[in-house]
């Protein structure tokens, strides 16, 4: 069984790599779905934090799925800031879905600090 205590610091340091990655894009190019996604990833750090069941692997999905959709161009037109924003993506997602700790604080979600 893992470490809840340590499964939430992930969480939140997850959760705010994601509002910054958001903050940071929408001050590189201003737009109505920059200001959107901030808004989606405060929700999903909120959740995440608060060790609402299954956002872990909503998260972990969501991340993925930015990350695949943005890959090809990212790579063919040699977006090298991006393409490392979307491997720290992938980085997070697996750690939602696969570390222990993090597994450990959902499971047990009704044990808050």
């Amino acid at each position: 069984m893992g470490d809840t205590v340590k499964g939430k610091r992930y969480c939140a340091i997850i959760g705010i790599y994601m509002i910054i990655k958001s903050i940071v894009n929408l001050l590189l190019g201003f737009g109505i779905s920059n200001l959107v996604w901030l808004v989606v990833n405060i929700a999903l750090a909120y959740a995440l934090y608060s060790q609402r069941p299954f956002l872990n692997y909503i998260t972990a999905a969501v991340l993925v799925l930015v990350f695949l959709v943005n890959v090809k161009t990212n790579i063919s037109g040699h977006h090298w800031f991006y393409l490392a924003e979307g491997i720290v993506d992938v980085v997070c997602a697996v750690m939602l879905i696969l570390n222990k700790d993090i597994k450990s604080c959902f499971e047990n979600n009704n044990t808050k600090e």
